[in-house]
């Protein structure tokens, strides 16, 4: 099972609605129509108390960064020890949304030696 199916398997449970504005960007053709698939149905979103601990447990991901969009959604990178790493954002009332994730994260080094 692939890491993505891994974390909308674990996240069955918290699926709701996308904020309104967050569905820009590519929407995918549904296999039995020419209708595009919404992407909120694609993106396991909840609370974020509820993400973070099946990030922490499934994974063993704790935040890393973090930052403040101008829609005021607040953007967070979850990385394990192992390299797997998630990217959530929460939106301002609360929903929290799993919309990245993968293998082999790696912390760049600037060359003044911070991170």
């Amino acid at each position: 099972m692939t890491r993505h199916r891994l974390l909308l398997a674990a996240a069955a449970g918290l699926m709701v609605a996308l904020p309104v504005g967050w569905a820009a960007g590519e929407m995918p053709q549904s296999q039995d129509s020419a209708k595009p698939v919404p992407y909120a149905a694609r993106v396991p979103c909840g609370k974020r108390t509820d993400i973070v601990r099946i990030l922490r447990e499934t994974f063993g991901e704790t935040a890393l960064a973090q930052g403040l969009a101008h829609t005021g959604a607040v953007a967070e990178v979850f990385t394990s020890p192992k390299g797997s790493w998630t990217i959530v954002a929460t939106s301002p009332n609360g929903v929290a949304c799993m919309v990245g994730s993968g293998e082999s994260w790696t912390p760049t080094v600037a060359h003044d030696g911070t991170i």
